[in-house]
């Protein structure tokens, strides 16, 4: 699949696409699906499962008129989109059990909310202190990026995303327990 052609694809209406252009469409699919999964094992849960991520994902960045640079940046988007969606359940999932019963907190679902919730708080927190941490550290965790890929979206070397990604894990892991 040619990145350009890619770019192109993503940027325009999809109606009317050829074969070849709807595979490599799905292609990009599948991709964002098995990202989707990947965040199905890292936060168990949720409440939302990996087919609904997807299409959330995918329709945020169909519906927001968003042109991409390139593939990278489509994906880097879409990282951020899930990030998003998921923070969204969890704060539903919180206020259900307020108004629900105070036997769900013991739930999985409850606990994994939480986890989300203080996830987001000290990732604004790391934001605040340095972006470039918070973007690696978003891109790598919510959309299971490469850290060549992550370098060429923030035009920085491979290395310097590879030491933001060490420290933004350190620090949250510290800002966490």
């Amino acid at each position: 699949m040619d990145p350009a052609n890619l770019t192109q694809l993503l940027n325009n209406n999809q109606s009317a696409l050829s074969h070849e252009q709807q595979h490599d469409i799905e292609a990009v699919y599948q991709r964002l699906k098995e990202i989707a999964r990947t965040q199905r094992f890292k936060i168990k849960g949720t409440g939302i499962n990996t087919t609904a991520l997807v299409n959330e994902a995918w329709l945020k960045s169909q519906n927001q008129n968003k042109t991409f640079n390139d593939r990278n940046h489509f994906f880097a988007y879409s990282a951020l989109a899930m990030r998003h969606i998921l923070l969204n359940e969890a704060k539903k999932n919180q206020l259900i059990t307020y108004v629900d019963n105070s036997s769900f907190v013991e739930q999985p679902v409850f606990k994994e909310s939480n986890y989300l919730l203080d996830l987001e708080k000290q990732l604004i927190k790391l934001k605040a202190f340095d972006e470039n941490l918070e973007r690696v550290f978003t891109y790598k965790f919510f959309g299971d990026m490469e850290f060549a890929d992550i370098a060429d979206v923030m035009q920085v070397s491979e290395r310097t995303v590879f030491r933001n990604w060490k420290k933004a894990r350190a620090m949250l892991a510290v800002a966490l327990k």
